[in-house]
């Protein structure tokens, strides 16, 4: 199914009920917006894991302009805050209020976006291997440090694209202003304390 939202048309599946029959009565279940990675991906990425999911929400699969089934529009519109504007037109256009919103990887990017424009849109949000800051240089002395000579021989290939990235993900900002409950910006934090033993290969 499509859907107009601005200027183009965009491609979503519904799976599970939002009202299931509780005794005399009827019981409304959570709408869950499922946001995929990318760019370039589509919703498809979701369909095991939604069907799962469906038994206790109403799951809407959503492909981003530009991705899947979705209309592509132009580059100049493939951007984050198209994308972030695009979920809330989406939920608009269909009525849908207060969504559980979950983005894995690029999708999650989109959706801390969206929440950060619409803050007090999203009944929730999940976020799924994704980032809110992009630091390659820090990513790459992590897998030397953590990989040993395996990652240390790939990292002169990601190296090589790291200055590609702003060029081939324009997209992608640098960083996203965090966001706390409410809607507000929430404070600096520092680093996350290390967890568990260093992967050592094999």
């Amino acid at each position: 199914m499509r859907v107009q939202t601005g200027d183009v048309r965009l491609f979503f599946d519904v799976e599970g009920a939002k009202l299931v029959p509780e005794g005399p009565a009827m019981r409304e279940r959570p709408t869950v917006i499922l946001l995929h990675g990318g760019p370039g991906s589509d919703h498809t990425e979701f369909v095991p894991f939604g069907s799962a999911l469906a038994e206790v929400a109403q799951v809407v699969y959503l492909d981003h302009r530009g991705c899947g089934r979705s209309d592509r529009s132009g580059p100049e519109r493939w951007n984050l805050e198209t994308w972030a504007d695009d979920v809330r037109a989406f939920c608009d256009a269909l009525g849908i209020e207060r969504p559980v919103v979950l983005g894995n990887s690029f999708g999650g990017v989109v959706a801390q976006a969206y929440a950060a424009r619409y803050p007090d849109h999203p009944g929730k949000l999940i976020l799924t291997s994704t980032t809110a800051k992009l630091r390659l240089d820090r990513m790459l002395h992590v897998f030397e440090r953590l990989g040993g000579a395996q990652a240390a021989d790939v990292a002169p290939v990601l190296r090589g694209s790291h200055a590609q990235f702003p060029r081939l993900h324009p997209c992608l900002p640098p960083a996203l202003p965090p966001v706390a409950a409410g809607g507000r910006r929430a404070p600096p934090r520092g680093p996350p304390p290390r967890r568990g033993r260093p992967f050592r290969g094999g």
